[in-house]
Parts: C-alpha cells; structure tokens; sequence
C-alpha cells in the first residue's frame, strides 16, 4: 500500500468493521507474495537437504503406499520362506556328497589340491564374510558371530557411534506458520478494542536456526513476523506487519558447562548416563580392539586345523606303512601255514594284528566327530589334540576357510613343520604381550572410559547457574518490505532491546550426583583390578607355552630316537627271518607295533610343536602382524 489509512476513531462497531472489509481487498499483495516466495525458497532448500533418496522413501514411509511392507508380511505370515534369490545361490554351490571311508580306503588315486598355510589363510580372508568358529557358533549364538559388518555397525550405531554424539552439535532449523481468522461480538467495547464486533486476521511466522557449542552453550539466531488486520479503533493502521530479530544465548557457568564435560558427556546427559564424543570415540575404539581380538582368534582356528590335516596325513603314512608291514608278515605265515610247516596260532596272531592296523588306518583316513584343536581348549591359542583323520580334518580346515565341504578334491597342507629349536628372549616377549593383547588393549581403553566418566560425573556436584542473554531489533509496518514497512523499521535499528539474567537451580544434598560420582569411582577399582588380573594371567599363558615348545621339541627329538631305534630292531628281525635263523613272532609283531606307535608319536610331536610355535605368536599379540594382517579402520 503507498497510502496509509486514517487513524481510526472510537466509533460504530459496525463501520469499524466495514472499514476492516475494505482493507482486507487492499492486502499488501507485494509484502505477501514476497513472503510466498522467502518460504518457498526456505522450503526448498529444506527439501535438498533430506536428498533425493529420502524423497523417495515418503511414499514407503509416510505415504499409503504399503507394497514392500506386504512384500515382507507376506513371507513373515508364511514361515519366512527363501526366497528366489537365496534358492538360487543354494543350487549354485551345492556340495558334491561327502568322500567317505567306503570311497577312500587308499588315498593314492585321489586328486589333491596342495596349500601352503599362507595361501589357506588368503583363502581364508577372501572367504570371510563371517569370522567362522568350530562350535557352530553361528547357529547357536548368532548375534556373538564377528562380521565385515561389525565394525561399521558400532561405528554407525545412530545412539551410541561418534556421529551419534556429534550430531547433538548440529544446526537445527525449525519453521512455523500459524493462520487465524477471528470474528466474535463483545458485550463490552473495552474487550472488543474500542468495538463490539471485532473481527481479526492473524499470521505468525517463525524461523529458527539454533546450535549447541562444545562448551554447553545453545546459541539461537531467530525470526519472528506477525501479520495483524483487525477493526480494533485503537490501532495506526488497520492492518500492520510486525517483525523482530532475535539473537540469544545460554551459557551454563557451573554444571553441564565447559568444552572437557561436553566432550564427555554429551549433550543429553544424566548421571551415569553419558555419550559424549570422547566415549563414543572409546567405545569405537574397543570394538576395534575386540574385532582384532576375534580376527586373531579365527587366524588362529585356520593354523590349527592346517596342522591338524598336516598331523592326519602323516598319520595316515604312518598307519599305511604298518599296514602293508603287517601284510607281508601275514601272508608269509599264511604261506607256512598252508606247506604245515607252521601252526595255525603264529598265522592267526599275524592276522588279528593286520586287521588291527587295517581298523587304525581307516580312523586315521576317515577320523571321528570329536573335539579338534581349537582355541580356548586348554590354552588360550589352542592345544593340538592329535586324533587325526583326513576326511574328517579336511572337511573342518573347508569350513573355516570358506571352501564347498565337497568338491571332489582333497586339500593337501605341503609346509614341513619346523625342526629347529627356538630360544625366546621371556622377557621381551612379556613386555610384548602387554602392549599387543588385544584383550589388555581394550581394558585399558575400558578403564580410560571410566576415568572419564569419572570427571563427568563429579560435574553433577555443581549447582546450575546458567548466564542468558537476548538481544532483539523490532519493526512495525504497514507492509512487510517496501517504503515505510516493517523490514526499513528494523533496517534504521531504531527500536532495539536486550535482555540478560541468571538462572540458578541445586538440589539439596546432590544425593544422585554422589551416588553417581562414587559409582563410577568403584568402577574404576574394579576394572583397573580386572586389568591387573589379566594382565597375570597373559604372563602365565606366554610362559606356559613357551616351555610347551621346549617340551614338545625335546619330546620329539625323544620320539625320533625312539623311532629308529624301534626301526633297527625290526629290521634286525627281518633280516634274521629271511635269513631263516628263528625268531619269536610274538616279538616281532610288537616290534612292529612298537614302531608304528614311535612313528606316530614323533608326528604328533613336531606337531604339537609348531602349534605351540604358532601360540606364542597368539599369547604375545602377534599373531595379525606375524601372519600380515590389518584391520581396516583399526
């Protein structure tokens, strides 16, 4: 409008309101479309922000559009089927049948794919999607089961991650518009603004933008325009914009202030309820430790079951080699048996102990659903339990490196165990197991959390004394922009307030904050105890396997001894019975047995030495860096 109407005076109710009529078809059509076009602009921008992806998402969510839910319904009310594309995959990789004993009573013809312990762990990595174990944790406990996924879950986690606690630091925008129409009769002129029948338009607007600091602060930045046309005879004008500019801020000067609480606590805060950047950061950090502490865990599962199908074929060797002697003696005896130059008892003993061998080679070539080396099964890293069987050994090392259980080819470990003994320097290797152990790492980061949590509780101690301050510019206008409105008004900065105060708040005694404070003192005794402990029981677990090696070396020096010493005596036997001079043949069938039995057993102790080799590595936190492995994000 370019022409202000006259002041109104106190009058008919009646021509007040037809004058109100009358200005209504007078509206300031460039103030409103102006605003029309500022909201929209707003809007809009707020529309970019959610992003195209959560555009699309308004008809799944808010809208009536309920397909993908009745999708998921449907399969919920129908026993959760798989569907097609699980089917899929099930036939795609689909095991052949499993090779049994009745398919492998020899094992020479088999075709065989040869792995060095790198290449099964590579092929392990490759495979894992799920850090697999060998009690069937994933079926009994799946939610305990280590994944690709699980750090990004912590990291991610929208309550407790890192970008959980900075968002409580975020820029909040907020938009309100409010519409009134008012048209009411008063029995009395004073109510009624000098009339009887007041009649009113009404619009509210307001934007905001507020943020919280990293020392407790809440600063706001704010708009606030009213649009008022109403018969009132008191008012200048019949219809008037009114629009101020705020500017405020809270600083907290004792409790829930300063940049060292804020970081720790967080925003949202009560005692003993804390989420802070640095605790998110923390618990970030010790889901890493624990996903590395897994990671080492399966390393070390996939070790100890290449060894223990390393052990198993060359206890297969073992028991072919008794085998075929023991045939050879049978048949010999059998020979003599038949030209009664010999009893039926020396041929029948021969027998019973081919058909011995024949029973210890197959469970050695087929082995039995018994417990196998694993970690935690006497020692942290494992201990090797020696009860061979390829078949068996085979189809547990394809499991965990991710492999069919079946496809026609056996898996063949080619590395030689290690024959040289190994001096550790204990001393060292302690100090190395201190800093390394994943277990010890993320205690220490535990008890860290508590002091923290420590210093944000003692902030409860103090009373909340908050300092506010605002500070406003007004306008009023017939117009909302243009000559004479409301935004020139607030342009020349004539009309200006300012307000400042103190708010002060204490409980009576702080109870919950000394409750809180105390608590939190009481976690850190117990975990710093925890730490110690642990700490004890790496030490015992590193030493304890370091004297398994020397046990272990020096057993199997023992059994190699034993071994050829039981070699020669049959071999003196031997040659004593081709050269016809008698023999006992009770003697030489525990000959036999006695070499057999030294053969295995100096196996079983190289074995059981580079398994105990491998655990050193896993007692002093090694194992990841030994073997090349990183965790990303770690």
């Amino acid at each position: 409008m370019s022409d202000s109407p006259p002041v109104m005076l106190a009058g008919d109710g009646v021509e007040s309101a037809r004058r109100l009529r009358d200005s209504r078809h007078r509206w300031p059509l460039f103030s409103i479309v102006l605003w029309s076009l500022v909201t929209g602009a707003l809007l809009s921008a707020f529309a970019g922000l959610l992003g195209c992806r959560a555009v699309k998402s308004l008809p799944e969510t808010v809208g009536n559009d309920t397909a993908c839910v009745d999708a998921i319904m449907a399969n919920v009310d129908a026993g959760a089927p798989p569907g097609q594309a699980a089917e899929a995959i099930a036939l795609t990789t689909a095991p052949l049948p499993p090779i049994t004993i009745r398919d492998a009573t020899s094992l020479e013809n088999a075709a065989y794919r040869d792995l060095t312990l790198r290449e099964t762990i590579l092929i392990a990595l490759s495979n894992s999607e799920v850090l697999r174990d060998l009690n069937a944790t994933v079926l009994r406990a799946p939610e305990q089961v280590a994944s690709q996924q699980t750090l990004p879950l912590v990291q991610t986690n929208p309550q407790l991650g890192i970008e959980a606690a900075l968002s409580a630091f975020d820029a909040q925008l907020y938009a309100m518009g409010q519409w009134q129409n008012n048209d009411r009769q008063f029995n009395n002129r004073f109510f009624g603004g000098g009339a009887n029948a007041f009649q009113q338009d009404l619009h509210d607007y307001v934007f905001q933008t507020s943020k919280r600091t990293a020392t407790g602060a809440e600063l706001a930045l704010r708009s606030v325009t009213d649009y008022d046309a109403n018969n009132a005879t008191g008012n200048l004008v019949p219809s008037a914009w009114q629009s101020q500019f705020q500017a405020e801020i809270r600083q907290p000067l004792l409790r829930g202030g300063g940049l060292t609480f804020n970081r720790i606590a967080g925003a949202a805060a009560l005692p003993g309820v804390y989420n802070g950047v640095l605790i998110a950061k923390t618990n970030n950090d010790m889901s890493v430790a624990v996903f590395r502490r897994n990671t080492r865990n399966y390393i070390s599962n996939v070790a100890n079951a290449y060894w223990d199908l390393a052990f198993a074929y060359r206890d297969v060797d073992a028991r072919a080699e008794a085998l075929e002697r023991s045939r050879l003696t049978w048949r010999s005896y059998d020979a003599q048996k038949t030209s009664n130059r010999r009893g039926g008892s020396a041929e029948a003993l021969a027998r019973e102990q081919y058909y011995r061998f024949q029973g210890e080679y197959q469970d050695a070539v087929a082995g039995k659903l018994v417990q196998r080396t694993q970690i935690y099964n006497a020692t942290s890293g494992g201990t090797f339990s020696g009860v061979g069987g390829v078949l068996a050994s085979e189809r547990r090392l394809r499991l965990l490196i991710g492999l069919p259980v079946s496809d026609g080819v056996l898996l063949r470990p080619v590395d030689e165990p290690t024959t040289a003994p190994v001096i550790f320097d204990t001393d060292s290797l302690s100090a190395q197991a201190i800093r390394m152990r994943a277990e010890l790492q993320e205690q220490r980061l535990l008890v860290k959390r508590r002091e923290m949590e420590l210093l944000a509780a003692k902030n409860f101690l103090l009373p909340t004394l908050d300092l506010t301050s605002t500070y406003r510019i007004r306008g009023l206008g017939s117009d909302l922009a243009g000559t004479g409105s409301a935004f020139e008004e607030i342009g020349d900065t004539r009309f200006q307030e300012y307000q400042g105060g103190l708010e002060f708040r204490m409980p009576v005694g702080f109870r919950q904050a000394h409750a809180a404070v105390q608590h939190a003192k009481l976690q850190i005794a117990r975990d710093q105890a925890l730490l110690r402990e642990q700490e004890r029981q790496i030490i015992h677990d590193l030493l304890s396997v370091i004297a398994e090696t020397d046990r272990s070396y020096a057993l199997a020096e023992t059994s190699l001894n034993r071994y050829l010493a039981a070699k020669d005596a049959l071999d003196t036997l031997e040659a004593n019975r081709e050269a016809g001079l008698p023999i006992s043949l009770v003697e030489l069938l525990d000959t036999q047995r006695r070499l057999s039995e030294a053969q295995v057993r100096y196996y079983l102790a190289v074995t059981e030495y580079m398994v105990a080799l491998k655990n050193v590595q896993f007692e002093t936190g090694t194992l990841l860096n030994d073997t090349e492995i990183m965790i990303a994000g770690g």
